[in-house]
């Protein structure tokens, strides 16, 4: 005989059928059993409170300090086997109402009890005992399954249609009940029926026949328009899904470039910022090294005076000499970092092709038929000039040439185009000179035009392409 229930999820002993209801509330499990323990129920005389055993009375002894407790176990059972007779018997009318409705006779008075008391005795559950809970794989007729999958619907879908709508002959009945099914959560999950609706699923089939045979039958060409009508709908929903799936996926790529292109910056301002303070640890070593050098050179130059029998430091008149030259080297350093930028390519162009007209013309005999002596001293001359101010930038006297000059009106004016060369190198015509500004020189400028001249001095092809 059953004493209690017990939860098949969590073993909890559970004293009747409210109880455990209670408990499926609450919990959601809906598993349970009968059992044969004795559950406990001893009362607080002083509050009423119920405990179930004895470690729950020892804690509400510690908490309230109440000593006397009344035993009302054996009344707990006799109440726990009343209401499980109940339900039982309740089940044994649901079922028989069951049976009557599919056209079976009633099972007989005690049947079911005696079944689930043989099955509690061995130690199963109230599912095992009871057949009619088992759940199995829904079964429809095969002709009518294969036509439904020809038409193009998934099986899950064509089983639940059939059963559902209890089509026996004609798939019409299927197909109405899809098209009001389509958005059903489950329509595409395998059906699994009570066993007992299985066995009787012939006579409702039936049943279902006789009750729809009033009905007008549906056209076959309408039931495939309304299946390929299907279709198309579950097709678009399909292509929908997709194309949102791939627009998540084109967004979460997007994020995740975002997040790549944040992260690759941080990690190239790192660098930058790691560059940057090696450079100035760099610098500070380099300007240490040059304070530790100018000291070592200072130490040996007041060693090396007073070898010579001088003063350790330096006269006002060294030390204006020393500035002067400081300055002086100073200023050539500035020149060279102002003017050395990447030669123009047009300046360099046409230099070349004044190069190349003026070997032209003085070797067609131009200018007194001088011929390619006269350009191979222009050019010489030219280049000596121009390697003076390359190589002393701050010297102005190799800055500045005189018109009037004899050797230069022999040996470069005399040539037609000679003095536009050097104008196109920097020079500018003032008063009876010609002078290169500052501003205007430019040492790679200058380079380029010494290579010019040193290639039509020395290659006998040149400006005869």
């Amino acid at each position: 005989m059953a004493k209690s229930l017990r939860c098949g999820v969590c073993g909890i002993l559970l004293r009747n059928v409210a109880e455990a209801q209670s408990h499926g509330e609450v919990t959601g499990h809906s598993s349970f059993e009968e059992t044969t323990e004795v559950i406990k129920v001893m009362k607080c005389v002083t509050c009423g409170k119920p405990c179930r055993t004895d470690a729950e009375r020892d804690m509400h002894k510690r908490f309230t300090g109440h000593t006397e407790y009344v035993e009302e176990t054996a009344q707990a059972t006799l109440n726990t086997e009343q209401e499980m007779k109940e339900a039982r018997d309740a089940m044994e009318e649901d079922a028989d109402i069951l049976r009557a409705s599919l056209g079976k006779p009633p099972r007989a008075k005690g049947a079911a009890a005696a079944a689930g008391t043989s099955d509690t005795d061995a130690g199963g559950g109230c599912e095992a005992g009871t057949s009619g809970g088992e759940m199995v794989p829904a079964e429809v007729p095969e002709v009518l399954l294969k036509e439904m999958e020809e038409m193009g619907f998934a099986r899950n879908r064509a089983v639940r249609a059939i059963w559902f709508s209890k089509a026996v002959t004609s798939v019409e009945a299927a197909v109405n009940w899809l098209l009001e099914h389509d958005t059903d959560p489950d329509v595409d999950e395998p059906l699994m029926v009570k066993k007992a609706d299985l066995e009787s699923s012939a006579g409702i089939s039936g049943a279902g026949d006789e009750e729809g045979s009033g009905k007008e039958p549906v056209d076959p060409v309408e039931a495939r328009r309304k299946a390929e009508e299907l279709i198309r709908k579950a097709r678009e929903k399909r292509e929908k899904e997709e194309k949102e799936l791939e627009r998540q996926r084109e967004l979460e790529r997007i994020r995740a470039g975002k997040e790549m292109q944040k992260m690759r910056e941080k990690d190239e301002e790192l660098a930058l910022k790691r560059i940057a303070e090696q450079r100035k640890r760099e610098k500070e070593e380099e300007a240490r090294a040059r304070e530790e050098l100018r000291k070592k050179l200072e130490e040996d130059r007041k060693e090396r005076r007073r070898r010579l029998g001088l003063p350790e430091e330096l006269t006002e008149e060294e030390k204006a000499r020393e500035a002067e030259k400081r300055k002086k080297q100073e200023e050539e350093e500035a020149a060279k970092k102002a003017f050395s930028y990447v030669k123009p390519v047009s300046a360099l162009s046409k230099m070349r092709t004044q190069l190349v007209d003026l070997k032209k013309a003085h070797a067609a005999g131009a200018a007194g038929g001088s011929g390619e002596a006269a350009f191979k001293t222009a050019c010489e001359t030219m280049m000596r000039y121009l390697g003076n101010i390359a190589a002393s930038p701050g010297e102005e006297k190799f800055r500045t040439i005189r018109l009037g000059n004899a050797a230069f009106q022999q040996r470069v004016a005399s040539l037609p185009g000679a003095v536009d060369f050097l104008v196109t190198c920097g020079f500018e015509k003032k008063d009876d000179a010609l002078v290169m500004l500052p501003e205007k020189l430019n040492v790679e400028l200058l380079r380029g035009a010494g290579g010019a001249l040193d290639e039509a001095l020395t290659n006998p092809f040149f400006g005869a392409l």
